[in-house]
């Protein structure tokens, strides 16, 4: 039997909500979940081993309490990470983006905006540092201990070739000293552009709180999966 398609049915707005979100997320989303929505949080090291990511975030889902009304995922495609994944009971609402930098610039449209400005940025945010790995932290944590600075070295300037500026997205929260220092050391290290982006929480905060019309959202009734064709079309960069 053919499986069903994903309608463009509006859930319920209000009700019992659980978040699913990448912990490099955690800081943004508890300046603007509601106190009594559910939260979990997955580890930044998914993103490095994407086949993965799948069957963690579906793990989740399956074990939701019974009376959940609505699942909102804060993942964007990810490199396809969220693929396959099934709405059971609840509806999913997830961000129409490719990766997280449109969501945390606030809108699609002030992230092409950014991607006409400067294609190869690098992009940085407390959380990227914190709970998650630059090329930096891979540089200084793996690469260096492991192949001794000259190989180290080549391998994060391989990564970086095709970058030339290093932005911190501000958004007030988190650990906004720890991030721009991070930021300011990567751009000074392998001799990048250093710039500061204010960042702008209102993405989240509808994704979160809705409402999710607009084409800004995609929402998976009960019954089916997430497939990539939504997002085909969209602009996409990948922070390594």
């Amino acid at each position: 039997m053919e499986e069903p398609r994903a309608e463009s049915r509006e859930p319920r707005q209000t009700g019992k909500r659980h978040l699913i979100a990448c912990e490099v997320f955690r800081d943004e989303f508890e300046a603007v979940c509601p106190p009594e929505m559910a939260r979990t949080y997955l580890e930044q090291g998914l993103h490095r081993t994407p086949g993965k990511m799948p069957a963690a975030i579906q793990a989740v889902v399956d074990g939701l309490p019974a009376d959940t009304e609505t699942v909102i995922l804060g993942y964007g495609l990810c490199s396809n990470g969220v693929v396959g994944v099934a709405a059971r009971q609840a509806p999913i609402v997830l961000p129409k983006v490719h990766d997280c930098i449109a969501v945390l610039l606030g809108s699609v449209a002030r992230y092409e905006a950014e991607m006409d400005a400067c294609a190869g940025t690098y992009y940085i945010t407390p959380g990227w540092v914190k709970y998650g790995t630059t090329s930096l932290s891979a540089y200084k944590d793996e690469y260096l201990p492991k192949y001794g600075e000259e190989d180290a070295r080549y391998v994060v300037e391989e990564c970086l070739k095709h970058y030339t500026r290093i932005a911190f997205i501000d958004h007030g929260a988190g650990d906004v000293k720890l991030g721009r220092a991070h930021a300011k050391e990567f751009a000074e290290t392998f001799g990048k552009r250093y710039e500061e982006i204010p960042g702008d929480l209102d993405y989240l905060r509808r994704l979160v709180s809705g409402p999710w019309d607009g084409g800004d959202f995609l929402t998976i009734p009960p019954g089916t999966t997430i497939d990539q064709a939504p997002f085909l079309g969209l602009h996409s960069i990948s922070l390594p």
